[in-house]
């Protein structure tokens, strides 16, 4: 882990993050975070966001159908579902068969580091349009 200093605006951002508010883009990230720090600019938060998800403690969740990138705190691991019609992100739990694998020991994959399952779809109130 790379060392660095605790910073007043690095904290707040992960304290935006870890109070429950999953899957914001760092725009709504810094509104939040100017609520606090009314100085806050968006260049500290991605800077920071970037910072903390180096060091494990956010995750960087990309879908090419939502076309923006959005954060949460690091957490159990997890699938996310994207409605490809509003966009929205969810936590959807890994399916059984995902979260029961078990990697040979030998072979093409020597070690795991992390998995990222990502679903498509509509969601309820998008269907019905």
């Amino acid at each position: 882990m790379k060392k660095s200093r605790n910073t007043r605006q690095r904290g707040v951002i992960l304290g935006i993050l870890t109070a429950g508010a999953v899957h914001l883009t760092a725009e709504e990230v810094c509104l939040e975070a100017r609520k606090i720090l009314p100085s806050i600019s968006l260049g500290t938060v991605y800077r920071n966001l970037n910072f903390l998800r180096e060091q494990g403690l956010a995750r960087e969740i990309r879908s090419s159908d939502a076309g923006c990138t959005r954060f949460e705190a690091t957490r159990d691991p997890h699938a996310h579902f994207h409605c490809r019609r509003c966009h929205i992100v969810r936590d959807i739990p890994l399916p059984e068969a995902v979260a029961g694998i078990r990697w040979p020991e030998a072979g093409p994959i020597a070690s795991v580091s992390s998995l990222d399952l990502h679903v498509m779809g509509d969601c309820p109130g998008c269907a019905d349009t």
